[in-house]
């Protein structure tokens, strides 16, 4: 098992993500402290679920009752 600081990892995420997906399991460390662990997921985990029923579109209510282009031109008033 190979180690990794965080700094190193930030800046080659996704090379280390490709080596843990082939299987490698590495362990990242912040400040030579161990704090995780960066391993391949297991197959056959359900990541992904069918939807339980179609999506239906429904409008919604409005969340401020005035034009926002207004409240904005009021706001930039003094500015113009």
């Amino acid at each position: 098992m190979r180690t990794i600081a965080i700094a190193t990892l930030k800046a080659h995420l996704s090379a280390e993500v490709k080596k843990a997906s082939a299987g490698e399991r590495i362990i990242v460390v912040d400040h030579n402290h161990p704090v995780a662990l960066l391993t391949p997921l297991p197959t056959g985990l359900p990541l992904v679920r069918k939807a339980a029923s179609r999506y239906t579109f429904r409008d919604l209510t409005p969340l401020v009752s005035r034009d926002p282009l207004e409240t904005l031109d009021e706001e930039r008033a003094d500015r113009w």
